[in-house]
């Protein structure tokens, strides 16, 4: 994978795993405390399959990748 290939995965995995914590409000709001500790849980699940199946790959190919994208949160607060 080259360094492009792999900042765009990065890139939405980040908006995938905030699209899925985004939902963690209004699951709240409109379901049982039950229910949405189950969908939390999972949206927690994914999140971490998202870390371990994606990102942390990327990031293993290319290991100065870390650096770039934490200067790049700091500055814009999005990769």
């Amino acid at each position: 994978m080259d360094i492009e290939l792999a900042r765009e995965v990065v890139r939405r995995a980040f908006r995938s795993s905030a699209e899925l914590q985004a939902l963690l409000p209004m699951l709240k709001q409109r379901c049982t405390e039950e229910e949405y500790k189950d969908y939390a849980l999972g949206i927690a699940a994914a999140i971490d399959g998202i870390g371990v199946g994606l990102i942390n790959k990327a990031l293993a190919a290319h290991p100065g990748l870390a650096g770039e994208i934490e200067s790049t949160l700091e500055k814009r607060e999005r990769f």
